[in-house]
Protein backbone atom coordinates (compact mmCIF):
# COMPACT_ATOMS: atom_id res chain seq x y z
CA UNK A 1 0.00 0.00 0.00
CA UNK A 2 1.53 3.64 -0.87
CA UNK A 3 -0.11 6.08 1.58
CA UNK A 4 -1.50 8.89 -0.18
CA UNK A 5 0.08 12.79 1.49
CA UNK A 6 -0.77 16.19 0.27
CA UNK A 7 2.71 18.29 0.66
CA UNK A 8 1.54 22.07 1.17
CA UNK A 9 2.64 25.17 0.94
CA UNK A 10 -0.04 27.18 1.95
CA UNK A 11 0.08 29.69 -1.12
CA UNK A 12 -0.09 33.35 -0.11
CA UNK A 13 -1.66 35.90 -3.05
CA UNK A 14 0.89 36.59 -5.37
CA UNK A 15 -0.85 39.66 -7.22
CA UNK A 16 0.95 42.85 -6.21
CA UNK A 17 -2.58 44.93 -5.74
CA UNK A 18 -4.39 42.26 -3.34
CA UNK A 19 -0.69 41.04 -0.85
CA UNK A 20 -1.21 43.64 1.38
CA UNK A 21 -5.11 43.74 1.34
CA UNK A 22 -5.83 42.66 4.61
CA UNK A 23 -9.98 41.05 3.88
CA UNK A 24 -8.34 38.71 0.74
CA UNK A 25 -5.99 37.75 2.95
CA UNK A 26 -7.63 36.60 5.66
CA UNK A 27 -10.27 35.16 3.18
CA UNK A 28 -7.29 33.15 1.62
CA UNK A 29 -7.06 31.35 4.88
CA UNK A 30 -10.55 30.63 5.49
CA UNK A 31 -10.90 29.00 1.58
CA UNK A 32 -7.39 27.11 2.71
CA UNK A 33 -8.43 25.64 5.94
CA UNK A 34 -11.93 24.68 4.20
CA UNK A 35 -10.16 22.88 1.60
CA UNK A 36 -8.22 21.42 3.56
CA UNK A 37 -10.99 20.12 6.02
CA UNK A 38 -12.90 18.78 2.99
CA UNK A 39 -9.60 16.85 2.08
CA UNK A 40 -10.05 14.23 5.32
CA UNK A 41 -13.20 12.73 3.39
CA UNK A 42 -11.28 12.39 0.29
CA UNK A 43 -9.11 9.64 1.99
CA UNK A 44 -5.50 11.49 2.01
CA UNK A 45 -3.50 10.10 4.72
CA UNK A 46 -2.96 13.42 6.26
CA UNK A 47 -1.14 16.89 5.43
CA UNK A 48 2.76 17.77 5.54
CA UNK A 49 3.19 21.65 5.75
CA UNK A 50 6.34 22.98 5.65
CA UNK A 51 7.77 26.10 6.71
CA UNK A 52 8.67 29.59 5.36
CA UNK A 53 9.50 32.44 5.42
CA UNK A 54 9.90 36.05 3.48
CA UNK A 55 8.36 34.49 -0.12
CA UNK A 56 4.98 33.17 -1.23
CA UNK A 57 3.74 30.86 1.68
CA UNK A 58 1.57 31.65 4.58
CA UNK A 59 2.94 29.36 7.09
CA UNK A 60 5.85 30.81 8.96
CA UNK A 61 4.35 28.74 11.75
CA UNK A 62 3.20 25.41 10.21
CA UNK A 63 2.38 24.69 14.34
CA UNK A 64 -0.79 27.07 14.24
CA UNK A 65 -1.94 25.57 10.98
CA UNK A 66 -1.93 22.16 12.46
CA UNK A 67 -3.15 23.69 15.91
CA UNK A 68 -6.11 25.13 14.10
CA UNK A 69 -7.14 22.49 11.36
CA UNK A 70 -7.11 19.79 14.49
CA UNK A 71 -10.02 20.89 15.94
CA UNK A 72 -11.84 21.08 12.59
CA UNK A 73 -10.49 17.64 11.29
CA UNK A 74 -10.90 14.21 12.99
CA UNK A 75 -8.81 11.39 11.08
CA UNK A 76 -6.06 13.40 9.10
CA UNK A 77 -2.59 12.83 10.36
CA UNK A 78 -0.74 16.56 10.39
CA UNK A 79 2.43 17.16 9.72
CA UNK A 80 5.32 19.40 9.57
CA UNK A 81 7.90 18.33 7.38
CA UNK A 82 9.62 20.61 8.62
CA UNK A 83 10.34 23.10 11.37
CA UNK A 84 13.48 25.00 10.30
CA UNK A 85 15.70 24.44 13.13
CA UNK A 86 18.16 27.04 12.68
CA UNK A 87 15.06 29.47 13.32
CA UNK A 88 14.66 27.84 16.68
CA UNK A 89 15.62 26.41 19.99
CA UNK A 90 15.55 22.82 20.97
CA UNK A 91 13.23 23.41 24.07
CA UNK A 92 10.72 25.52 21.98
CA UNK A 93 11.04 22.62 19.12
CA UNK A 94 10.73 20.07 21.59
CA UNK A 95 7.48 21.63 23.94
CA UNK A 96 5.40 22.76 20.62
CA UNK A 97 5.53 19.49 19.20
CA UNK A 98 4.78 17.46 22.27
CA UNK A 99 1.42 20.37 22.51
CA UNK A 100 0.31 19.68 19.25
CA UNK A 101 0.87 15.83 19.94
CA UNK A 102 -1.96 16.33 22.65
CA UNK A 103 -4.18 18.55 20.27
CA UNK A 104 -4.00 16.52 17.39
CA UNK A 105 -4.85 13.12 19.38
CA UNK A 106 -1.70 11.25 18.66
CA UNK A 107 -2.25 12.47 14.72
CA UNK A 108 0.80 14.47 14.38
CA UNK A 109 4.14 13.73 12.64
CA UNK A 110 6.90 15.68 13.48
CA UNK A 111 9.60 17.06 10.54
CA UNK A 112 12.97 18.89 11.38
CA UNK A 113 14.94 20.33 8.44
CA UNK A 114 17.87 22.50 8.40
CA UNK A 115 16.34 24.93 6.10
CA UNK A 116 16.84 26.71 2.51
CA UNK A 117 20.02 28.41 2.07
CA UNK A 118 18.37 31.65 0.31
CA UNK A 119 16.17 31.97 3.14
CA UNK A 120 18.51 31.21 5.76
CA UNK A 121 20.94 34.10 4.18
CA UNK A 122 18.10 36.79 4.24
CA UNK A 123 19.05 36.62 7.93
CA UNK A 124 22.50 35.95 8.02
CA UNK A 125 22.83 32.45 8.85
CA UNK A 126 25.10 29.85 6.54
CA UNK A 127 24.62 26.72 5.37
CA UNK A 128 27.74 25.33 8.18
CA UNK A 129 26.07 27.49 11.16
CA UNK A 130 22.41 25.92 10.07
CA UNK A 131 23.64 22.03 9.72
CA UNK A 132 25.02 22.55 13.43
CA UNK A 133 22.18 24.23 14.76
CA UNK A 134 19.97 21.22 13.31
CA UNK A 135 22.01 18.29 14.41
CA UNK A 136 21.68 19.48 17.72
CA UNK A 137 18.18 20.21 18.06
CA UNK A 138 17.21 16.87 16.25
CA UNK A 139 19.14 15.65 19.18
CA UNK A 140 17.59 17.37 21.55
CA UNK A 141 14.13 16.46 20.23
CA UNK A 142 14.94 12.84 19.95
CA UNK A 143 15.82 12.60 23.45
CA UNK A 144 12.55 14.56 24.61
CA UNK A 145 10.01 11.72 22.67
CA UNK A 146 11.12 9.42 24.88
CA UNK A 147 12.19 11.30 28.55
CA UNK A 148 11.03 14.16 30.43
CA UNK A 149 14.10 15.41 31.67
CA UNK A 150 16.50 15.95 29.26
CA UNK A 151 20.65 17.32 29.02
CA UNK A 152 22.24 18.34 26.09
CA UNK A 153 25.94 19.86 25.87
CA UNK A 154 26.97 21.16 22.52
CA UNK A 155 28.29 24.11 20.45
CA UNK A 156 25.27 25.84 20.29
CA UNK A 157 22.75 25.04 23.21
CA UNK A 158 23.88 23.63 26.54
CA UNK A 159 21.68 22.95 29.70
CA UNK A 160 21.15 19.87 32.34
CA UNK A 161 17.99 18.06 33.65
CA UNK A 162 15.68 20.27 31.28
CA UNK A 163 11.70 19.59 31.76
CA UNK A 164 10.19 19.24 28.79
CA UNK A 165 6.73 20.34 29.22
CA UNK A 166 4.31 18.72 28.19
CA UNK A 167 5.16 14.81 27.99
CA UNK A 168 4.33 13.52 24.74
CA UNK A 169 1.24 11.71 24.16
CA UNK A 170 3.06 9.19 21.94
CA UNK A 171 6.31 8.07 23.15
CA UNK A 172 7.47 6.64 19.98
CA UNK A 173 6.38 9.46 18.06
CA UNK A 174 7.94 8.84 14.27
CA UNK A 175 10.44 12.53 13.18
CA UNK A 176 10.58 12.83 9.68
CA UNK A 177 13.51 14.68 7.70
CA UNK A 178 14.51 15.02 4.17
CA UNK A 179 17.55 14.05 2.58
CA UNK A 180 18.85 14.46 -0.96
CA UNK A 181 22.37 12.49 -0.69
CA UNK A 182 23.39 9.15 0.77
CA UNK A 183 25.32 10.19 3.33
CA UNK A 184 22.64 12.30 4.83
CA UNK A 185 20.21 9.48 4.51
CA UNK A 186 22.18 7.22 5.99
CA UNK A 187 22.49 9.21 9.06
CA UNK A 188 18.48 9.56 8.99
CA UNK A 189 18.51 5.35 9.40
CA UNK A 190 21.20 5.65 11.76
CA UNK A 191 18.80 7.78 14.05
CA UNK A 192 15.83 5.88 13.94
CA UNK A 193 14.40 8.68 11.61
CA UNK A 194 11.66 8.39 8.36
CA UNK A 195 12.81 10.11 5.77
CA UNK A 196 11.31 11.96 2.47
CA UNK A 197 13.24 12.49 -0.50
CA UNK A 198 12.13 14.47 -4.37
CA UNK A 199 13.48 16.53 -6.89
CA UNK A 200 15.80 13.81 -8.56
CA UNK A 201 15.05 11.53 -11.49
CA UNK A 202 14.16 7.54 -9.64
CA UNK A 203 17.82 6.52 -11.33
CA UNK A 204 20.30 9.00 -8.95
CA UNK A 205 17.73 8.43 -5.66
CA UNK A 206 17.79 4.81 -5.45
CA UNK A 207 21.07 4.52 -3.75
CA UNK A 208 20.34 7.43 -1.63
CA UNK A 209 16.76 5.49 -0.31
CA UNK A 210 19.44 1.84 -0.30
CA UNK A 211 21.64 4.04 1.99
CA UNK A 212 19.22 4.89 4.48
CA UNK A 213 17.77 1.16 4.31
CA UNK A 214 21.25 -0.21 5.15
CA UNK A 215 21.70 2.36 7.88
CA UNK A 216 18.59 1.93 9.57
CA UNK A 217 18.87 -2.02 9.12
CA UNK A 218 22.96 -1.22 10.86
CA UNK A 219 21.27 0.71 13.43
CA UNK A 220 18.79 -2.44 14.38
CA UNK A 221 15.83 0.66 13.63
CA UNK A 222 12.66 -0.23 11.51
CA UNK A 223 12.72 -0.04 7.81
CA UNK A 224 10.98 -0.81 4.38
CA UNK A 225 8.65 1.32 2.67
CA UNK A 226 7.13 2.73 5.61
CA UNK A 227 10.02 4.40 6.61
CA UNK A 228 10.44 6.73 3.79
CA UNK A 229 8.42 8.88 1.18
CA UNK A 230 8.95 10.85 -1.88
CA UNK A 231 7.67 14.12 -2.95
CA UNK A 232 6.51 14.76 -6.49
CA UNK A 233 4.52 17.82 -8.16
CA UNK A 234 1.22 16.66 -9.78
CA UNK A 235 -0.88 17.88 -12.55
CA UNK A 236 -4.01 16.30 -13.32
CA UNK A 237 -6.67 16.07 -16.61
CA UNK A 238 -9.31 14.41 -16.89
CA UNK A 239 -9.24 13.59 -20.82
CA UNK A 240 -5.23 12.61 -22.17
CA UNK A 241 -5.50 14.68 -24.96
CA UNK A 242 -4.80 17.60 -22.54
CA UNK A 243 -2.16 15.63 -20.54
CA UNK A 244 0.59 18.82 -22.74
CA UNK A 245 -1.67 21.36 -20.97
CA UNK A 246 -0.98 19.64 -18.06
CA UNK A 247 2.62 19.63 -18.00
CA UNK A 248 2.66 23.05 -18.62
CA UNK A 249 0.79 24.46 -16.54
CA UNK A 250 2.53 23.05 -13.85
CA UNK A 251 5.58 24.30 -15.15
CA UNK A 252 4.01 27.66 -15.15
CA UNK A 253 3.22 26.76 -11.65
CA UNK A 254 6.45 25.86 -10.52
CA UNK A 255 8.39 29.18 -12.38
CA UNK A 256 5.99 31.14 -10.56
CA UNK A 257 6.46 30.23 -6.95
CA UNK A 258 9.77 30.04 -7.66
CA UNK A 259 10.47 33.92 -9.68
CA UNK A 260 7.90 34.89 -6.25
CA UNK A 261 10.59 33.14 -3.62
CA UNK A 262 13.67 35.18 -5.07
CA UNK A 263 11.78 38.58 -5.95
CA UNK A 264 10.85 38.22 -1.91
CA UNK A 265 14.26 37.21 -0.77
CA UNK A 266 16.11 40.02 -3.11
CA UNK A 267 17.92 36.84 -4.98
CA UNK A 268 19.06 38.56 -8.40
CA UNK A 269 19.38 36.65 -11.92
CA UNK A 270 18.50 33.45 -10.56
CA UNK A 271 17.15 30.53 -12.96
CA UNK A 272 14.05 29.17 -12.94
CA UNK A 273 14.36 25.63 -12.45
CA UNK A 274 13.12 22.83 -14.45
CA UNK A 275 11.57 19.52 -13.74
CA UNK A 276 14.10 16.13 -14.52
CA UNK A 277 11.71 13.68 -16.34
CA UNK A 278 10.60 12.13 -13.16
CA UNK A 279 9.87 14.89 -10.86
CA UNK A 280 6.30 16.43 -12.83
CA UNK A 281 4.07 13.41 -13.23
CA UNK A 282 0.99 14.83 -15.04
CA UNK A 283 -1.82 13.05 -16.85
CA UNK A 284 -5.07 11.52 -15.87
CA UNK A 285 -5.82 9.91 -13.02
CA UNK A 286 -5.10 6.38 -14.08
CA UNK A 287 -1.85 7.59 -15.96
CA UNK A 288 -0.11 9.68 -12.56
CA UNK A 289 -1.36 6.83 -10.42
CA UNK A 290 0.86 4.38 -12.45
CA UNK A 291 3.35 6.54 -12.67
CA UNK A 292 3.76 7.26 -8.78
CA UNK A 293 2.77 3.24 -8.27
CA UNK A 294 6.21 2.99 -10.62
CA UNK A 295 8.41 5.13 -8.72
CA UNK A 296 7.52 4.04 -4.98
CA UNK A 297 8.15 0.51 -6.37
CA UNK A 298 11.74 1.74 -8.06
CA UNK A 299 12.89 2.78 -4.33
CA UNK A 300 10.79 1.04 -2.03
CA UNK A 301 8.76 3.60 -0.95
CA UNK A 302 5.60 3.44 0.87
CA UNK A 303 4.78 7.39 1.48
CA UNK A 304 3.79 9.75 -1.70
CA UNK A 305 3.63 13.15 -0.76
CA UNK A 306 1.84 15.45 -3.67
CA UNK A 307 2.51 18.93 -4.46
CA UNK A 308 0.14 20.90 -6.29
CA UNK A 309 1.48 24.55 -7.78
CA UNK A 310 -1.89 26.07 -8.44
CA UNK A 311 -2.93 28.91 -7.41
CA UNK A 312 -6.49 29.78 -7.92
CA UNK A 313 -7.88 27.76 -5.37
CA UNK A 314 -11.20 26.21 -7.02
CA UNK A 315 -8.78 24.92 -9.98
CA UNK A 316 -6.85 23.23 -6.25
CA UNK A 317 -10.08 21.96 -5.00
CA UNK A 318 -10.73 20.25 -8.55
CA UNK A 319 -6.97 18.87 -8.64
CA UNK A 320 -7.27 17.35 -4.90
CA UNK A 321 -10.82 15.80 -5.84
CA UNK A 322 -9.61 14.89 -8.43
CA UNK A 323 -6.57 12.71 -6.86
CA UNK A 324 -9.13 11.58 -4.05
CA UNK A 325 -11.56 10.17 -5.82
CA UNK A 326 -9.38 8.07 -8.60
CA UNK A 327 -5.79 7.91 -7.90
CA UNK A 328 -6.24 7.39 -4.08
CA UNK A 329 -7.71 4.24 -4.16
CA UNK A 330 -5.14 2.73 -6.74
CA UNK A 331 -2.54 3.94 -4.49
CA UNK A 332 -4.20 2.30 -1.51
CA UNK A 333 -4.42 -1.29 -3.27
CA UNK A 334 -1.03 -1.24 -4.71
CA UNK A 335 1.43 -3.62 -3.38
CA UNK A 336 5.30 -2.12 -2.50
CA UNK A 337 7.72 -4.61 -1.65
Amino acid sequence: MINPWLFEFFHSIHDPARQDDSAAVNAQFKRYFDLWVDDEALGWEGIFFSEHHFGSGYSPSPNLVIAHLAARTTELRLGVLGTVSPYATPWRVAEEFAMLDHLTGGRLEMGVVSGIPPELAVVGIDKPQAAEVHAEILDVLLAAVTKPVVSHHGKHFSFDDLRITPVFLRPSSPVWTASSSAASARRAGERGLRMCGGHSDVDQLVPVYEAYQEGAHAAGNPTGPDQVGIRRVIALVEDEKDSDQAVRRAQEGTDELFRFNMQNMKVPDAPSPHFGRDELIAGTPAQVADEIIRQCRALGVGNFLAVFNVFDLDDLRHQHELFGREVIPLLRAAEIG
